[in-house]
């Protein structure tokens, strides 16, 4: 990339198609997160209630709406197929990308912009999640979006584009809400607040408040009561237990320490982790720009909140990568029109550390440290080729004398991985979380009227989307669905464990059983003696033929 004219404009749509939608159909969906928002939007589609999300045609009441619409929408367009699943996470992060570029072409400068939204979209943070079907993704879609629509409207001076991007402000708060929750609401206002104070506009905040939550409750009122007129329940269970209890409580479900996100945020932020000091250490002289405290503002202030919060998952700072980005962005542009020293040692650091990981993947691979089968040889190779591929674009940076070349580069950088990450999984892993295989495997035992069980959701969620089933029964453990099986029309899909053998002999009477284990079963003794029995790693299928067969 020394001499060939990179130019960022073609080269981010680009890069986009090719790390974000050329793998999403490679690699088998994961267990439990993809599995579960597949199986949900699908029975969605597949029943026509767009209004109460159900899981194993059981209430599930742990996530609004928005997220399961978005991913049964992808369906609808892409089939069910593993495309299908991530697709509405790729598109988010897309979405999300051109928010920032918008931002920054009105405000800075398109090539800024197209710099930011590349750093963006190449954070491992944000092309992990955005190539896995999680609704994180989405969510930071409608937060981007009101961030960017909340700048727009600050520094605009006519009334009527004022009104404009408050009202737009105000409808992607209520997406955020319909996809997560009411804690979306918190970071607008943990962000925006501030900054009008900081701004000295704290007037402003008094004249257009109304305006914002007008819009956001419009928005979220027609599903809002419609699902209260479906479940009335829906709203006490959502408020006080997925709120209060996960955030707040001293038994808050997640619950981590303060410094919890710091290790995950440097690894979030690769491969530009390299160039953050560099980058950070540029911005001092540009602070007194309205744009960057703002975007200094929008990256601490959730990452405090999120940090005191009890329950904490590492994809909750996701909202915070798009700000991380403006700010790199700036400080790199900075960096490199002062010859910066700093970015050069930084990608000599990425090189060679990459080189080691190389190298280390094949020393541990032939002292026999690594959990691999003997017909598992290759994947060692596969991981020394990803690694190598990350120090070779780390090099390529050093010899491109141009910015856009050694962003390119940086861009590269994750591409291996995402390409081929996939076929890098050892069978153990494989056979613990992601049962596409076995349920292929044991596909022919499968008929229309067999009795499926199984033994927690993760396992329902198998059975459910391979199977296109929604009414496998569950015994031992009841997981995250407990509370959709403690409703009357829904209690007896549980099965004591006690009441497994008497429940199988009764079901064989007229169908055959098949009962999914992601453990091995410890009940063996008590259970009736098996037609077959097929065990695949930490999994356990036992199968009763029909009696009358």
């Amino acid at each position: 990339m020394r001499h060939l004219r990179i130019n960022l404009a073609t080269w981010v749509p680009i890069f986009f198609i090719i790390l974000y939608l050329l793998p999403l159909g490679l690699r088998d969906l994961w267990s439990p997160d993809e599995l579960r928002y597949a199986e949900i939007s699908r029975e969605m589609v597949a029943s026509g209630d767009w209004v109460v999300p159900r899981f194993n045609d059981l209430r599930y009441f742990e996530k609004p709406v928005m997220g399961y619409w978005m991913n049964a929408v992808s369906q609808l367009v892409f089939g069910e197929t593993n495309f299908a699943v991530r697709a509405a996470s790729a598109f988010s992060a897309l979405g999300a990308a051109f928010c920032i570029f918008l931002l920054l072409a009105r405000f800075a400068s398109r090539p800024v912009a197209w710099l930011s939204s590349g750093i963006y979209l190449s954070m491992f943070m944000v092309s992990g999640v955005g190539t896995y079907s999680v609704l994180d993704s989405m969510l930071n879609l409608w937060l981007t979006a009101s961030f960017t629509a909340f700048y727009f409207a600050i520094r605009s001076e006519e009334m009527r584009q004022r009104a404009k991007y408050y009202g737009l402000a105000g409808f992607y708060c209520g997406c955020a809400v319909l996809t997560k929750g009411f804690l979306a609401l918190a970071l607008p206002v943990l962000v925006v607040v501030p900054y009008m104070f900081w701004d000295k506009q704290f007037k402003t905040i008094l004249k257009w408040g109304w305006w914002v939550m007008l819009l956001a409750v419009l928005v979220c009122l027609p599903w809002g009561l419609a699902i209260h007129a479906a479940e009335p329940d829906y709203w006490h269970y959502f408020f006080w237990i997925e709120h209060i209890q996960r955030f707040a409580a001293d038994n808050a479900q997640h619950s981590a320490p303060m410094w919890y996100y710091l290790p995950f945020l440097a690894a979030g932020v690769l491969p530009w982790l390299f160039w953050s000091p560099s980058a950070l250490s540029h911005l001092k002289g540009q602070m007194h720009s309205p744009l960057l405290r703002y975007a200094l503002l929008w990256a601490i202030l959730p990452l405090l909140f999120f940090s005191m919060a009890k329950g904490k998952l590492a994809t909750y700072i996701l909202p915070i990568m798009a700000p991380i980005a403006i700010l790199f962005a700036f400080g790199i542009q900075q960096a490199f029109a002062k010859s910066c020293k700093g970015l050069t040692w930084g990608s000599w650091l990425n090189a060679i550390l990459f080189a080691l990981l190389a190298v280390t993947t094949l020393v541990l691979h032939y002292s026999g440290k690594l959990p691999l089968d003997t017909d598992e040889a290759y994947r060692p190779w596969l991981l020394f080729s990803i690694f190598a591929f990350w120090s070779a674009m780390a090099f390529a940076a050093l010899k491109a004398t141009s910015l856009n070349g050694k962003v390119a580069s940086y861009m590269l950088m994750p591409l291996g991985l995402f390409m081929l990450a996939w076929a890098t999984f050892p069978n153990v892993s494989i056979y613990s979380k992601m049962p596409a295989k076995f349920m292929q495997q044991i596909a022919h035992l499968v008929e229309p009227n067999t009795v499926l069980v199984a033994d927690y959701p993760d396992t329902m969620s198998a059975f459910n989307w391979y199977f296109k089933r929604e009414d496998v029964y569950l015994v031992g453990q009841k997981g995250e669905v407990r509370y959709g099986l403690e409703y009357p029309d829904a209690q007896h899909r549980f099965i004591e464990s006690k009441q497994l053998a008497q429940f199988i002999e009764q079901q064989r009477q007229h169908a055959p059983v098949m009962v999914y284990f992601r453990d091995k079963p410890n009940m063996d003794d008590s259970l009736p003696e098996t037609t077959q029995r097929i065990d695949k790693g930490r999994y356990t299928i036992l199968y009763y033929q029909a009696s009358a067969n």
